[in-house]
């Protein structure tokens, strides 16, 4: 039994090392992506508004993965917080690897179409 949890967090580190090397050299960031960086004032209204529209949306779903799926869809009764931590790290996994993929797809059909 102790030999595939340290199978499990050995490949899980792994992957999360393999993740990072991947933000470090397939991610940057632009001088839109935080509103304040704006130099207009219908540029800054623009990017609050996204903010504000986008945000409850966000919030909403961030609060059903972590919160709703961690207490009402896992074992707690046979597997204690074990199943809550198990969630919690997936979920985190889930969304690191999501930032990735959309925004390879995005790039890989935007040339297809060029």
């Amino acid at each position: 039994m102790k030999d595939s949890h340290k199978c499990f967090e050995t490949v899980f580190i792994a992957s999360e090392v393999v993740l990072v090397i991947l933000y470090i050299f397939c991610t940057e960031y632009t001088d839109g992506v935080h509103p304040g960086a704006t130099t207009t004032r219908t540029e800054l209204a623009t990017a609050k508004d996204k903010v504000i529209s986008y945000y409850p949306l966000y919030q909403d779903v961030h609060v059903m993965i972590f919160v709703g799926f961690g207490f009402l869809m896992v074992f707690l009764k046979t597997h204690s917080w074990t199943s809550v931590g198990y969630n919690f790290m997936i979920a985190a996994y889930a969304l690191q690897l999501t930032i990735l993929s959309v925004g390879f797809w995005h790039q890989a059909l935007k040339s297809a179409e060029e």
